[in-house]
């Protein structure tokens, strides 16, 4: 093999997909960051760090699945995104990339940064110890456990305690989702050490899925009402689809036809009743035809979906990142947006938003019959991706310089 320096030695960051990698939203967020620090530095390569899985790992979660079938528990149906999923994903980003396995060990993991020579890593949503012989970033999502303790079990409680202390002991450079995310550690963790920081809001520009979004017809199969607000979230107990569920029956109750349409993952693994009961709830307030589930859909169709509907609406108890995905995905289309009044919305800063107060179904539905009554003008795509681009190179920009402050910070004598 030869010698020379590999062509993507010049990634001054590389992306870390190991925990974040597992899931949707934690590929959308990878995504996110891998467009604006191409945006800032369209010439380099970004290396990508999957972890092999170890025989042991996946040994272990099978067994743990069959005991619960055994035991008659409920097993969560969602999967894992697979490995050609999560590539497929942030090709999207419209980056160069170079996707690296590394055997899912410290040393591993320090050989496959040897091999890119990135100058940090970035996000580490594990700590990887203070030392570890490269700069990382931490990554903190959120700190919901803390703020609504009562949907998570002591387990899980005490788990994201132990992960999120050591995150903070243990790197010199944390960032977060939001600003509100920083008041909550300094209140739930006032003797940490690292230097915090919070993404700017920026929801993504994707050229090839908007361009999908503006020229998309073919979406006959889903059966779609002709007026419809749109949920796009996963069926999680905090993000209260309850609230925009009654708020459709009063919003019904004044005259006004129009539908829901809601896509997203339909299982809580805390709380896998939920989902049986929002059907409850459809049922027993008559909105069966009027409230249209779509699940977990491509991408694309989803993008274009949420372009047709009349606004997204977010009735959400608790996000880590200002609006959630949802927004994100809402803003970049040019999509008006009604949404809950908690602390972490208030800091979008783009876009056209209206807020309710959050979990009032009156209030969402004052709101809903408003931009019925009188719609806000939507953006131009072209319109939409201007606005975006200035903002995905301040992302950009941000990210590179928090790698910077990492780097400075590990070679500094401690």
């Amino acid at each position: 093999m030869s010698s020379s320096k590999p062509p993507y030695a010049s990634s001054p960051i590389a992306i870390m997909a190991d925990s974040l990698g597992r899931w949707t939203g934690g590929i959308d967020f990878l995504r996110f960051c891998l467009s604006a620090l191409s945006s800032v530095s369209p010439e380099a390569r970004y290396s990508v760090l999957i972890p092999k899985r170890r025989f042991s790992k996946v040994f272990t979660q099978a067994i743990k699945k069959r005991i619960k079938k055994v035991a008659g528990m409920r097993i969560n149906p969602s999967k894992e995104p697979t490995r050609d999923e999560l590539m497929d994903g942030l090709r999207s980003s419209g980056s160069q990339i170079n996707f690296i396995d590394y055997r899912d060990t410290r040393s591993g993991l320090a050989g496959a940064l040897r091999e890119c020579g990135a100058k940090a890593l970035f996000p580490c949503a594990n700590s990887l110890g203070i030392s570890f012989p490269f700069p990382w970033v931490g990554y903190i999502p959120d700190l919901q456990h803390k703020r609504l303790p009562q949907w998570f079990s002591e387990k899980d409680r005490r788990d994201r305690d132990h992960v999120f202390s050591r995150i903070l002991a243990d790197a010199s450079v944390v960032v977060v989702n939001a600003k509100a995310v920083i008041q909550d550690i300094q209140e739930f963790y006032p003797d940490h050490k690292a230097r915090l920081f919070s993404l700017p809001f920026c929801p993504p520009v994707n050229h090839s899925q908007v361009r999908d979004v503006a020229k998309s017809d073919n979406l006959e199969a889903y059966s779609l009402p002709e007026r419809y607000f749109m949920v796009s979230n996963q069926f999680w107990i905090h993000k209260s689809h309850e609230t925009a569920f009654l708020a459709l029956r009063q919003v019904r109750d004044a005259g006004h036809d129009v539908h829901l349409v809601c896509t997203g993952n339909t299982f809580d693994y805390r709380w896998p009743d939920h989902f049986e009961n929002l059907k409850n709830l459809i049922q027993k307030n008559d909105l069966q035809d009027s409230i249209h589930i779509l699940g977990l859909l491509p991408k694309n169709h989803q993008l274009a979906i949420m372009r047709k509907s009349l606004a997204v609406v977010q009735p959400t108890l608790f996000e880590g990142g200002p609006g959630g995905g949802a927004v994100y995905d809402a803003v970049s289309i040019g999509k008006p947006c009604i949404v809950s009044d908690i602390p972490v919305n208030l800091e979008i800063d783009l876009g056209t938003v209206r807020y309710f107060k959050a979990g009032s179904a009156e209030d969402l539905a004052s709101k809903m019959v408003d931009l019925l009554v009188d719609p806000p003008e939507m953006l131009s795509m072209d319109e939409t991706h201007k606005q975006l681009s200035a903002r995905q190179k301040e992302l950009g920009r941000f990210l590179l310089e928090i790698a910077e402050i990492a780097t400075k910070s590990h070679s500094s004598p401690q």
